[in-house]
């Protein structure tokens, strides 16, 4: 099986069949795994400028609508901003959610529109659950996998956070897989010897843009948040309406 990855969501992705993990570290990967630890039963997703009026439909009454504006702050009518470390403290036993954000949430919608066979959501917290996940998906499926990076920018640059992800879920693929049964492409490579040379991951994402905005927003705390590995074993499922499935995430326009 061949490993790819994508550093941005851009259209067009060769990613038709594949098994895709769509990461977007420091927000809404990372809050859609918080929300399900929260004991969220479904999380819907959306584009950056959701409708405020159909996510409270999705979710009802006593759901969470959760948004961001560009300086991360909630917009009018939304219940919270995407913060991890925010909505993992939350009580959503036996509650809906609901997540837009500037990046991860398009690319998310973005990995659906470019026909992936399978859509999981990973993050350094959830990284060996889903590196297993998508391997043993990918295996039954005789598939190959993408790991699809949401940038930063409303998806318009590479966000070094996304790319160490992908090369930690690179490797946990070549320590999974039994000899030759994953060959990387160029990409998987460069992510791989990317995150092969950093230190920690708290160091990467502090000093990356995305975490150095969210310092000078008070936010450091999401970022650190978001730096913890292995700290859930849940893993985000993007499917329809109507298919049962652990921890379903919708599209909210769907």
């Amino acid at each position: 099986m061949k490993i790819k990855v994508a550093f941005l969501p851009t259209s067009p992705l060769a990613i038709a069949g594949d098994v895709c993990i769509v990461v977007d570290v420091i927000r809404a990967t990372t809050a859609l795994v918080a929300l399900f630890d929260a004991g969220s039963d479904r999380v819907f997703v959306g584009g950056f400028r959701s409708d405020v009026a159909k996510a409270r439909a999705a979710v009802g009454e006593s759901g969470i609508i959760c948004a961001e504006q560009d300086d991360g702050s909630p917009p009018l009518g939304f219940d919270h901003e995407p913060s991890p470390s925010l909505l993992s403290r939350l009580d959503l036993s036996g509650r809906f959610s609901m997540l837009a954000t500037a990046n991860g949430t398009p690319a998310i919608v973005a990995a659906v529109r470019e026909g992936a066979a399978l859509i999981l959501l990973g993050s350094l917290r959830n990284l060996d659950a889903v590196a297993r996940c998508a391997l043993a998906e990918a295996s039954s499926r005789i598939a190959d996998i993408t790991i699809i990076c949401s940038g930063q920018l409303r998806n318009s640059c590479i966000a070094i956070e996304d790319s160490y992800c992908a090369g930690l879920i690179v490797s946990r693929f070549c320590e999974l897989a039994k000899d030759d049964a994953v060959e990387l492409d160029d990409s998987a490579s460069l992510a791989h010897g990317f995150t092969i040379s950093q230190d920690s991951a708290v160091k990467v994402l502090l000093s990356s843009m995305t975490g150095r905005r969210f310092i000078g927003n008070c936010r450091q705390n999401d970022v650190e948040f978001c730096a913890r590995m292995n700290e859930s074993t849940i893993v985000p499922i993007v499917t329809s309406q109507g298919v049962h499935c652990d921890h379903p995430v919708y599209l909210l326009d769907a």
